[in-house]
């Protein structure tokens, strides 16, 4: 094999193993901007998170606010109905 030949198998193989080089590195900056964007989303999803379970607390909150009113609205309206059959029960004479 003469020096030239030698030589050009020299840079074929450079050339061959820059390309695969070259792809690595696509590659490898492909996955980093797909990690950095999955990071991005995780973080925005637990934001998200912490922001739903303040809601959901609240709303649990006033839900029982709201069976408490209505246990007393009901106790009301039971006493107020209790005492409109004793004053129609003294007046209709019995």
């Amino acid at each position: 094999m003469t020096e030239i030949n030698k030589l050009d198998a020299a840079f074929a193989r450079f050339e061959r193993a820059l390309g695969l080089f070259e792809t690595a590195t696509r590659a490898h900056v492909e996955e980093k901007q797909r990690l950095k964007a999955a990071v991005t989303g995780s973080e925005t999803a637990q934001r998200d998170h912490v922001k739903l379970q303040e809601q959901l607390s609240q709303v649990r909150q006033k839900a029982a606010e709201l069976v408490d009113t209505s246990k007393q609205a009901a106790g009301k309206i039971d006493t107020a109905m209790g005492r409109i059959r004793s004053v129609l029960h003294s007046n209709s004479g019995a």
